[in-house]
């Protein structure tokens, strides 16, 4: 398996942490509920895919892979104390083995290739690998369920980098805390913005009879409140909603 994904797995948990309030709980058995499914996708792949002796598809390769070996050496503990993970934090898995893309001549001036040139396994698997990403991954969502958009992973990744960069172990709860404050209070912005550039035009249609004023006060509120709700995250207790109103 890559060095780089069986580090990464093993050392997961020194990586990151789900809760903030015991510094010394394993809570690694949280990440399941919130990870994605796992991938691996192997470029260049030559090996046939056998298992004693019989054609298996990718994803039975990968288990195959994953398999444990018996014994209580250290060198059968290396071994298996990844795949563990793997099975542990990710219980829905998919593998894709792509073959050389072009001839083996041609690998130095990919680049500059023609599509002509390009194999047509390669594409096939790749139209796959595609497919499954766009129509069959999950969105990606937070241990309580939260979609997590493009904007919102931004948020997530700058804490994290910020907090791995002091020294810190990152901690899910409080950087979801913190992103939360981020995001409400910008859809606080939002909705106001709405009211008010309503509020401003109406000022064009004075003098108006006050029934009329407080039925476009009712509208505008509620498309402000639309437009908070569509932009809030978290705001579980209705603390940032009630700032709006």
């Amino acid at each position: 398996m890559p060095e780089q994904t069986v580090r990464y797995v093993t050392e997961l948990t020194e990586y990151i942490k789900v809760r903030s309030s015991d510094e010394d709980a394993d809570d690694s058995s949280e990440f399941v509920k919130f990870f994605p499914s796992f991938i691996w996708a192997v470029r260049d792949f030559t090996l046939e895919r056998k298992v004693d002796g019989k054609d298996v598809t990718e994803d039975e390769y990968l288990e195959f892979a994953l398999k444990l070996k018996h014994g209580t050496s250290r060198r059968v503990m290396e071994h298996n104390l990844p795949r563990e993970c793997i099975e542990k934090f990710f219980p829905s898995r998919k593998c894709f083995t792509f073959p050389f893309p072009t001839a083996q001549e041609k690998m130095s001036c990919l680049g500059s290739l023609d599509s002509a040139d390009i194999s047509s396994e390669f594409l096939k698997v790749t139209d796959h690998f595609c497919k499954f990403v766009f129509n069959d991954s999950s969105v990606k969502r937070l241990k309580d369920g939260h979609t997590v958009t493009g904007r919102v992973l931004g948020h997530l990744a700058t804490t994290y980098v910020d907090t791995i960069s002091s020294g810190s172990v990152p901690c899910l709860e409080n950087a979801v805390i913190a992103m939360a404050v981020i995001e409400n209070e910008a859809a606080v912005k939002v909705g106001l913005q709405v009211y008010q550039s309503g509020m401003e035009k109406l000022k064009d249609s004075f003098p108006l009879e006050l029934k009329d004023v407080f039925s476009e006060h009712q509208d505008l509120s509620s498309t402000a409140t639309q437009a908070f709700m569509k932009r809030s995250f978290r705001d579980t207790d209705g603390k940032y909603l009630k700032s709006l109103e």
